[in-house]
Parts: structure tokens; sequence; C-alpha cells
């Protein structure tokens, strides 16, 4: 084998290494950015309303036996995969952290927050089945029936704190995405009522009846579903199963998503 092959065969290698690593190491990711929601980081920072020292995000998260080393690592790890930044200002000896576009994201009570769906995404008790994956495959059924015993569904409907994350999560999903679905169609040429199938607990249906009052809403979802979503005037909630039946209307929204809950 000639040097050039050589050499492109030893980079292919490595960058196919680089590779690997990168994926086994992804969990990492997900397992900082849970840490730093539940100990309110992000908020932390936002409501000092500047950077702020390790030492005074330790103080402001409170607990008597904190691990500081463990939270300067992570900060350090954070600020690495640019959730974070690092800066330096005159008159402080110690590095200050701040936040940055992503960050911000993490904001729990900031109007484009991501943060229910991190939550919801990365607990411990949603990640189950994907360690249950392979069997799955093998046996024919989904991680979830795996992992739980039951579908997804069934599992939300009998488990209320989780059932309460997931609809949260797809709550802050559709707020990202409402203002194109009503920019992106003539919702004001339709006449009568309008069923939403699928829509959780109700945020695109409202959005839609409140720039079209002419309309009557139907949010229309399974009833573990719709029993914790808020009342929003003009929209009525319907509890069902759409592959049994749905709401009779006059016009119908469906929204599909790909979503890792299929596996």
């Amino acid at each position: 084998m000639s040097i050039s092959a050589t050499k492109k065969q030893n980079d292919a290698t490595i960058k196919g290494q680089a590779r690997f690593f990168e994926l086994l190491h992804a969990g990492l990711n997900s397992a900082a950015l849970r840490c730093a929601l539940k100990l309110n980081i992000a908020d932390i920072i936002n409501s000092h309303n500047g950077p702020m020292t390790l030492s005074q995000i330790a103080q402001e998260i409170g607990s008597p036996s904190l691990n500081v080393g463990g939270l300067s690592r992570l900060m350090r790890f954070l600020v690495y995969k640019q959730v974070f930044d690092e800066t330096h200002q005159p008159g402080h000896e110690e590095t200050l952290f701040a936040l940055n576009e992503c960050s911000k994201l993490l904001v729990k009570d900031a109007k484009n927050t991501l943060a229910p769906i991190a939550m919801s995404f990365i607990d411990p008790l949603m990640a189950a089945p994907f360690y249950n994956l392979n069997q799955a495959i093998e046996e024919g059924v989904t991680a979830a029936f795996k992992t739980y015993g039951v579908k997804i569904w069934e599992f939300y409907a009998g488990n209320p704190q989780a059932n309460k994350g997931f609809n949260e999560a797809m709550a802050c999903r559709t707020r990202f995405e409402i203002d194109t679905i009503v920019s992106s169609y003539d919702f004001g040429s339709l006449k009568g009522s309008l069923v939403d199938v699928g829509g959780g607990i109700g945020v695109t249906i409202n959005k839609i009846v409140s720039r079209y009052p002419h309309l009557k809403g139907v949010n229309f979802d399974m009833p573990h579903v719709v029993s914790s979503a808020p009342a929003y005037e003009g929209v009525t909630h319907v509890g069902g199963d759409m592959f049994t039946a749905i709401p009779h209307a006059d016009s119908f929204l469906l929204k599909v998503r790909r979503s890792p809950t299929n596996l």
C-alpha cells in the first residue's frame, strides 16, 4: 500500500473512531442538561441579570453540602458544549458564567423556554425504554411495551406525573411551531367547527380560535390528556381515541410528527 493510501486509510479510521466516541458520550450531554435544569442554574443566572461567579451560583443553589468541585466541572463541561458562556471582567478574579442563546432556552419561565421538553425527554423514567430497545426489536414489540408492560399511551394514562411532563413538553414544542402553522394556512376561510385531532392540551386550537373567533374549536385527544387541559374561550375539550372515532366537524387539523415514543 502506498504512503498516500495508508494515510487516507488512517485518516478514515481516526474519523470513524471520533464518530464512535461522539455517539458513545452523547448521553453525557443530556445528563449535564438535566443536572443544570434540576439545579436551576439558568434561572439563577437570569435572576441575577448578569454573569455570575461559581461561588455566587453555588450560594444561590443553597445546598448546605454542595459539591462545589462537581459544580465547577459541570459548568466547564457546559461551557465547552456552548450551553453557557465563560467571561472575564476587570475586578473579578473568578471566572464569570453567563447565559447565551442556548441557555436562555433553559430559563423555565421564559416565553420561549424549552425546559419542559428537556425534562420530559431526559427523565430517567422516560429514558428507560431505550435500554430495552434490543429486546423489543428481537421480540417484535415496542420498547415502551417491553419496559412498562403496556402501550406508551396507557402508561401515561396510569402515571399522572409522566403524563403531566409529556403534555407540558408537547405544549412547549407547539408554542414554537404555532406561528408557522397559523400563518401557513388560511384558517379564516373555514366555517363552522374545527377539530384539532391529537391536540394535546389545546395550545394550537386556542391560538387559531383566538385569531379567528368565528370558528368553534374542538380540542380532541385521549381522555388522560384533555383532563389536564386548561379552559379556553371558544374551545371545547373532547376525550377519545382517534383510531376509534373522531368528533363530527366541518374541518379537521392533524399535525404529524416523528417521535421516539414510537420505538
